[in-house]
């Protein structure tokens, strides 16, 4: 049971820190392709998977899964910010491909780092137990 309680909690804040992350990387705009879309909508289609993802995977009680999660969850974050941009920033532009790369790795590296270091000093609570 204890183990259930942590994977939750380690999921909540993975999710909470999804969220902010999002909003740190691209806080308005709204999408070009309905014209009402914004970071609430992204939130709602990203993070209810980002949290079952991390609740599945916090329940193995392994040291590197740890890790496994932070580089999982990273990658999935460059993924969302990527959506993102195409769908409320560069779509609005005259973006290319790499263009649009460029800018995402670059804004993203900076943000989900930091968001990255606190799950990882958030979640290292829990995998000491």
């Amino acid at each position: 049971m204890k183990n259930l309680k942590n994977s939750f909690f380690i999921s909540a804040i993975a999710t909470l820190v999804g969220c902010l992350q999002m909003a740190f990387f691209l806080f308005d705009g709204v999408s070009c392709i309905d014209g009402k879309s914004s970071l609430l909508d992204g939130i709602l289609l990203f993070m209810p998977i980002q949290f079952i993802f991390v609740f599945i995977l916090s329940l193995i009680r392994k040291k590197f899964i740890q890790y496994l999660i932070l580089v999982l969850v990273f990658i999935f974050w460059i993924y969302v910010n990527n959506h993102e941009f195409e769908h409320r920033y560069a779509c609005w532009s005259t973006f290319s491909n790499s263009e649009i790369l460029k800018a995402v790795l670059l804004k993203s590296s900076y943000t989900c780092s930091i968001c990255i270091l606190s799950i990882y000093f958030f979640t290292k609570k829990f995998y000491k137990n």
